[in-house]
């Protein structure tokens, strides 16, 4: 390029770097506007005024090169020329044609969307080339002294933003905007001279000899800026109207997002003309907006507003007008991070004091949220108003320095006198309690629902409560919850011993004393913040050791530290459950706090005789209490210990004194009664026998319960009935038999005896387990078994199945008891029928020679199919759990069995009023709990069906409405599929290897953990 005279002065800016040279979006980049942005050294400055000096010699070619750039910027290599230029009239069908020919080469990709390396870059600098081509305009004064040019180019550009083309229209409204930008700066620019102006000539004026030639001079110059900015001002509203205000809301998110982009930038760049109500509105509207990233984008924002004190005056209108949506989307937006990034923002409001208590309270109960990312970001907003509560209790003390004053210098050492951390945790735990009971006043009762399918059942699988995870995420803004031994001293003070106020100088402490009283259920909730307090405690210790920054010295001052947080917690788990073990939540909580102790200490510590003491604990509340709750944690306490080595030794004979209790327990309840029909125990009887059998359940998890098979040890007392002899697994059996139902028992009662049902079905269930991992190590070990101990067990098999078919037939529907005995029955005929791949899996697949094969002729007698009657019914069984499920989801079958049973589903609705009863949260509730059940019942017969215990009669009544009844359920009967084998390779040989047809199945959820005792 030739080199000529510059007549254009630049804009006066900082200065920029240097552009990167950049490889052409579009292809060919030789010549033109497009090549001097994209492909040349210069800088978009340099371009900018060198545009202007061609378009002072030529005007109508230079906006033709202006144009075809914003044309090639779409992807579109076709031009007009300086005649299209001068009959703007034209112009709308000249950019059709341009658009149709464009269309006509079917191109999707164009540089704003593409995804190559300099995509980002590209829209930086033709965002900077039109921005700086503004400024460069108003510098040279064109943009005043030619305003036909601007008008010229929106003729060509904006019409652009409406056009159907989606490059067309998204690449035209990013040069609109910048447009846009560059005229915000320029006014911003007018806007400060004129302030400078007029300070100057103010102070003038204020002279005691005033200049007037000066004063006239200052007040042309004024003036001049004033039209300017009238002018612009002027421009602004035009380009505004006609572009932004269409493509705020344009089909195609990408061109929201840059409308947002602009708008804010445009807010911050000149707030004369934007910040302010009717612009504003414009960022609360898309608030709304459908696409996540688009409203995530504004939230982003109008954070950067907030955080402007100097504007937050001028923000209250916005605030008031879209709080409510504000705090919609923060409890109820789909997308999580768009939730975070609103609570981050009402946080803002908050603090500027703009938002209504109700909104307080919203917000506040979201640290309860299922969501990890909105309970972080909520947590700051939450601290502040636990302090806020905090300081207002010390002000009704009478102050910071009288509480101060009248406490004095706080002990380390006795934790358990009242302290100001009392105060605060107080606060902390009112809250959580208030909006704890606020959400549950506000759930939904499910009438009908047995306590195993809900809150028990979460327990199961071990989830950590809200109260918990509330304390997790607060752990690290409240400081008061990283002292876990004041958290315990406050649990283990005597607050009923509250001396009465007497109006002297004891006032402020006991005031502070009976402030912090607390509740039952604040004790409870206090219990789980206390074991989320430990947990992150002594996990921060353990993770501390591991750094390797970390010298060896840091190390082991760091294990000392952790050795001495056990054994005070050890010292204070027996304490707590001396106060709290009558309550069974409590007691569960506390006994929690034991499986966060690292037990090889005690051993390092040579505390034998405290671990002994702790263990002795746990086992006495698993074996004076009968909620379940407790008894899992406390299962799950003992199996801590029996995980650690060193305590092992210790726990094992606490097992089997636990073993003994149960089952001495056991006779004493079993004896003289009639085990075998329902209804025929008195309530007592029947309580205690329920939770004996669940203890007898609970405790089959970790340990064998080979006590089942021996028969009871006389004491020196003779026996008056040959039954008080038999083995209590005898007794289990029988006790089968009361789950088919009778008319002559009442509800109440029905309730208690499904319960232990379902507790005896639970036992045999872990029962046949043991056995069978029994029989498979000695398989795979080569170790044969007594024939007179598997005669035992296919004899129990045998009685258990058939107790089993009676509950079957005796039930309708698809009623839980008889989905439990079927679930049972298939479990254990699936367990067994299994047991001759413990054999192949031993000998790798090699063949079998005649003493295995003699040897397997003894296994075969628990080896047994499922028989064809029974099959019929398990199949009437999956029709009735399918037919539940689609009722209850509006979904339509396949076709319905002709030979199944009338059904009488799960109790469902038949009548327009109990429909209506079963909307909403229930229905959906109820929904989930029997496609939980069908997906169960489903999976343990694609189970059988891989075994062989079930034939392909089976297999395609799975695959019938394998579509019709949701993802899982088409997951699951997908398994019946087999596995789609490796692409062959060919063998040297040539020849291709036989595929083995031993088949390997695992034990689904098989309930057993793992032990010391094997």
């Amino acid at each position: 390029m030739n080199k000529r005279k510059r007549t254009v002065s630049l804009a006066i800016r900082p200065a920029t770097k240097k552009a990167r040279v950049r490889k052409s979006a579009v292809g060919d980049t030789s010549g033109g506007l497009y090549a001097q942005v994209f492909g040349g050294d210069s800088n978009v400055d340099d371009i900018a005024a060198e545009w202007l000096t061609g378009f002072n010699e030529h005007e109508a070619k230079a906006v033709a090169q202006l144009v075809n750039f914003v044309f090639r910027c779409s992807g579109c290599s076709i031009e007009i020329d300086e005649d299209d230029v001068g009959d703007p009239d034209n112009c709308p069908n000249r950019l059709a044609e341009v658009q149709d020919e464009y269309q006509a080469q079917d191109i999707t990709d164009y540089p704003l969307i593409a995804k190559t390396k300099g995509a980002a870059a590209f829209k930086i600098t033709l965002q900077a080339f039109f921005t700086s081509l503004i400024e460069t305009l108003a510098q040279a004064n064109t943009l005043y002294e030619n305003p036909e040019l601007l008008e010229n180019i929106q003729v060509w550009v904006s019409s652009m933003t409406s056009s159907s083309n989606r490059p067309f229209r998204h690449t035209s409204t990013v040069v609109c905007l910048s447009i846009i930008s560059g005229l915000c700066r320029v006014g911003r620019q007018l806007v400060e001279n004129a302030a400078k102006k007029n300070r100057q000539r103010e102070t003038e004026s204020k002279k005691a000899r005033v200049n007037k030639a000066r004063l006239a001079t200052l007040k042309q110059e004024i003036d001049e800026i004033n039209e300017r900015l009238q002018l612009v001002n002027h421009t602004l509203t035009d380009w505004f109207d006609t572009v932004y205000v269409h493509r705020y809301r344009d089909v195609d998110p990408k061109i929201r997002v840059e409308c947002v982009d602009a708008l804010a930038d445009w807010v911050f760049t000149y707030p004369d003309k934007y910040f302010d109500g009717t612009h504003l509105r414009y960022m609360g509207w898309v608030l709304s907006d459908p696409h996540a990233p688009t409203r995530a984008e504004v939230l982003k924002h109008m954070q950067k507003l907030f955080r402007d004190k100097d504007k937050i005056s001028g923000l209250k209108t916005f605030s008031e007008r879209f709080r409510p949506r504000l705090v919609e989307m923060a409890t109820h937006d789909a997308e999580t991070s768009v939730r975070a990034a609103s609570i981050q923002l009402l946080d803002t409001f908050g603090g500027a004091g703009l938002l209504e208590p109700d909104d307080v309270d919203s917000i506040c109960r979201l640290i309860f949220d299922a969501e990890p990312k909105v309970r972080k970001a909520v947590v700051g907003f939450f601290a502040e108003t636990i302090n806020s509560a905090y300081e207002q209790q010390i002000e009704d003390m009478g102050g910071q320095e009288a509480v101060d004053e009248a406490l004095g210098e706080e002990g380390e050492e006795d934790l358990q006198t009242p302290r100001l951390e009392w105060l605060k945790l107080k606060c902390l735990v009112e809250q959580l309690v208030t909006y704890d009971s606020e959400d549950s006043e506000s759930a939904p009762q499910i009438d009908g629902l047995p306590p195993s399918t809900v809150a028990l059942g979460l327990v199961a699988v071990g989830l950590e409560s809200r109260f918990y995870l509330a304390a997790q995420a607060l752990y690290d803004n409240i400081s008061e919850l990283r002292s876990w031994e004041v958290l315990a001293g406050y649990l283990l003070h005597d607050h009923s011993e509250v001396p009465a106020q007497n109006g002297g100088s004891e006032d402020v402490r006991t005031t502070l004393h009976q402030t912090c009283k607390l509740s039952d259920r604040e004790e409870v909730v206090l219990l789980d913040v206390l074991t989320a307090s430990v947990k992150l405690d002594l996990q921060r210790l353990a993770e501390s050791q591991k750094e390797k920054k970390k010298t060896k010295a840091e190390k082991q001052a760091l294990k000392e530290e952790e050795a001495e947080a056990v054994k005070k917690l050890s010292g204070i788990i027996p304490k707590l459950l001396k106060k709290f073990g009558a309550s069974p939540e409590a007691a569960a909580l506390c006994l929690r706090l034991e499986r966060q102790l690292n037990l090889d200490i005690f051993q390092e510590l040579r505390q034998d005789a405290a671990l002994a003491a702790l263990l002795d604990d746990v086992s006495r509340q698993f074996l004076t209490h009968h909620h379940e709750r407790v008894l899992d944690e406390a299962i799950e306490s003992i199996l801590h210990a029996l995980t650690h080595e060193d305590s092992r030794d210790a726990t094992e004979p606490i097992v089997r004194r636990l073993w003994d209790d149960i089952i001495d327990t056991f006779i004493q309840l079993r004896k003289d009664q009639d085990l075998t029909t329902r209804g025929s125990l008195d309530d007592e009887t029947l309580t205690g026998i329920t939770n004996t059998v669940l203890k007898i359940a609970k405790l089959g998890r970790i340990s064998e319960p080979s006590v089942l098979d021996r028969k009871p040890v006389s004491r020196g007392k003779p026996q008056k009935f040959a039954a008080d002899a038999e083995p209590p697994i005898s007794s289990l059996l029988e006790m089968l038999g009361r789950g088919i139902p009778s008319d002559d028992v009442d509800a109440e009662t029905d309730i208690a005896e499904d319960a232990l049902t379902r507790h005896t079905m639970s036992t045999m269930l872990l029962y046949f387990v043991w056995k069978a991992r029994h029989c498979a190590d000695a398989m795979a070990a080569g170790t044969p078994v007594a024939d007179n101990i598997l005669e035992a067990i296919a004899t129990r098999r045998d009685a258990c199945i058939t107790a089993l078919v009676e509950i079957l037939r005796s039930r309708k529907g698809a009623d839980e008891i008889r989905l439990d005995a079927t679930n049972l029955l298939l479990d254990i005929s699936n367990l067994l029928y299994a047991l001759p791949n413990a054999k192949a899996r031993a000998n790798n697949g090699s063949p079998q020679n005649a003493d295995d094969e003699a040897e397997d002729e003894d296994w075969r007698a628990l080896c047994q199919k499922i028989d064809k009657p029974t099959t019929k019914l398990l199949l009437n069984i999956l029709s009735a759990a399918e037919m539940s499920v689609a009722k209850l989801t509006g979904k339509k079958l396949e076709d319905v069995d002709v030979d199944a049973e009338p059904l009488d589903v799960d109790g469902a609705p038949e009548d327009s009023d109990d429909e209506e009863e079963t909307e909403g949260e229930e229905r959906k509730m109820r929904a989930l709990l029997a496609e939980g059940r069908l997906c169960f019942l489903g999976s343990r017969l694609v189970h059988g069906v891989q075994v062989g215990t079930l034939g392909d009669d089976v297999r395609k009544r799975l695959e019938r409405n394998k579509m019709r009844l949701g993802h899982d359920w088409k997951e699951i009967v997908g398994h019946l599929a087999p596995p789609k084998a490796p692409r062959a390779q060919r063998s040297r040989g040539g020849g291709k290897k036989k595929k083995s047809e031993e088949v390997v199945v695992e034990v689904e959820d098989d309930e057993i953990e793992d032990s010391a005792e094997e």
